[in-house]
């Protein structure tokens, strides 16, 4: 009986010290899975690499619909410069044209992407399809005396030809007397949208294809209108969440071939309404847009912390510097002297000359009213005031999602005089002569309850949940190894003691 009691004092312990070692086992393992949890949540971006997933373009998912049709409209403000004193200059009773600016003409701008197809290779192939509608402003039936662009156009091309076709050109011009005039008196619709012209006419016959001229109309944002011929190609971001948006190629060319320089020619840049998610997270980054109709890209310089539509959001800034070219910066943005010429002539600071990327027309890009332009651009021009606050240009972006809250993008278009020798249609004005047409200023309409409530989500609702598990986390790597310390405290203290046997049970014996 004595033998008996001693065997199962013995197993007793045994069993406690099993019992124990399995404890420390649990204990040891529930520790291990605290702390990995720990490092996923602190020190990498598993939980944001998650989140951003979902910017994906995949075909069927709701990110995905609404690219290709966005459910945010754009408010477009147009205003046009009346030259009041044409008259007046043309016979020499005046040495500056003075302008008045004339709007808003407020439109809405919906857009949408058409002829959607997705690349084996993770890129999405598309075209972009615009249309406006006046809702608000001044009434497009009001007149306006303005520049003949087409004239200008003409003339422009011309100089390039040799003296017999200049003859012909100028025995062509003589015909037209009434669209043969530096200025034009015009409803601001028609010369917006389209107005009949012979010389435009003329110009459908001759020229072999109708991409050159797809409007029936010529008008100063007809080319806005309706689906643009360009296919673009960009990164879905399936692949690598870093090439996001990332246009790759325009018509199948990763290069535009208008400025004859590989680094001013490049394809790079997204096209304004989302960027890579890396890209915001670098202090002081700079975006890259790539503005097709310029067809160079625009950076967009972080500038500050900002606020929109309820959420805190990166504000970033187009320089007011991006339009000057020099022989020492961005020299290959000047056009070349001739056709068959080496030498370049940069426009005045403050203009971007896009004449090759428009077919030869004499169009110059500035900010609005020339602002941080040079002031010889002010010299042959009275009427205009450049402010920072109401001519800039800035992106708010999510400063998670990096998709863009909030924009306001303003530019102006110029058309620069080019004359011809012995072509005198164009009056008074000097070669050379930079003349305001319009500018427009675009920004985001009122997002929707829907998408507000997306993106008040992503931020707030997200961070919270973040973290909410990185300091549950936090108390469970704490729990877990002060549970883990115990078990070994206890487990090394019945090491240390004697064998716990009953004494009774040897007295017996």
């Amino acid at each position: 009986m004595g033998e008996k009691s001693i065997a199962w004092a013995i197993r007793r312990s045994l069993n406690g010290g099993s019992r124990k070692r399995r404890a420390r086992l649990v204990y040891g393992f529930a520790a291990l899975i605290s702390l990995a949890t720990f490092v996923l949540l602190w020190c990498t971006s598993v939980f944001r690499d998650a989140i951003l997933s979902n910017l994906e373009l995949r075909n069927g998912t709701p990110t995905f619909l609404m690219w290709q049709r966005p459910p945010v409209g754009l408010r477009v403000n147009v205003y046009v410069f009346n030259y009041t004193n044409v008259h007046e200059f043309e016979s020499g009773n005046a040495s500056k044209l003075k302008v008045q600016e004339v709007g808003p003409f407020v439109y809405r701008e919906k857009f949408s992407r058409a002829n959607v197809r997705l690349d084996e290779n993770r890129t999405v192939t598309y075209q972009e399809e615009r249309s406006f509608q006046w809702i608000a402003g001044k009434s497009e039936s009001q007149k306006v005396i303005v520049p003949n662009v087409l004239l200008m156009s003409t003339l422009a091309y011309s100089r390039d030809l040799n003296y017999l076709l200049q003859i012909g050109f100028t025995m062509l011009l003589a015909g037209l007397k009434l669209r043969a005039k530096p200025f034009l008196e015009l409803p601001v619709g028609e010369f917006f949208w389209g107005y009949e012209d012979e010389l435009f006419e003329m110009g459908k016959r001759f020229l072999p294809s109708r991409k050159f001229l797809p409007h029936d109309k010529f008008g100063i944002l007809a080319f806005r209108n309706g689906l643009n011929a360009d296919r673009i190609t960009m990164h879905t971001g399936i692949d690598d969440l870093r090439n996001l948006g990332l246009i790759q190629r325009i018509n199948g060319r990763e290069s535009r071939r208008v400025w004859e320089d590989e680094k001013c020619d490049r394809i790079y840049g997204t096209d304004g309404s989302m960027f890579p998610p890396d890209w915001i997270e670098q202090p002081n980054a700079t975006l890259y847009v790539y503005a097709k109709e310029f067809c160079r890209q625009l950076p967009f310089r972080y500038e500050r912390r900002s606020f929109s539509n309820g959420i805190p959001t990166l504000r970033y800034k187009l320089p007011s510097n991006v339009f000057t070219s020099s022989r020492s910066k961005d020299s290959c943005f000047c056009p070349k002297e001739s056709y068959d010429s080496i030498t370049r002539i940069c426009p005045p600071a403050g203009t971007l000359n896009v004449s090759a990327c428009n077919s030869g027309s004499p169009l110059i890009v500035s900010f609005p009213h020339f602002y941080s332009g040079d002031e010889s651009l002010f010299q042959k021009i009275e009427g205009l005031t450049p402010r920072e606050e109401h001519h800039g240009s800035y992106v708010d972006l999510h400063s998670r999602l990096g998709v863009t809250v909030a924009t306001r993008m303003r530019f102006q278009l110029n058309l620069e005089v080019r004359k011809a020798v012995g072509m005198p249609f164009s009056g008074n004005l000097e070669d050379g002569s930079i003349l305001p047409l319009i500018w427009i200023d675009t920004r985001m309409d009122d997002l929707p309850e829907s998408i507000r409530q997306i993106f008040y989500r992503s931020h707030y609702l997200v961070n919270a949940i973040e973290a909410g598990l990185q300091w549950c986390s936090l108390v469970g790597v704490v729990i877990s190894f002060g549970a883990f310390l115990a078990a070994l405290k206890r487990e090394d203290e019945s090491n240390g003691a004697k064998p716990v046997v009953d004494r009774t049970e040897l007295d017996r014996l």
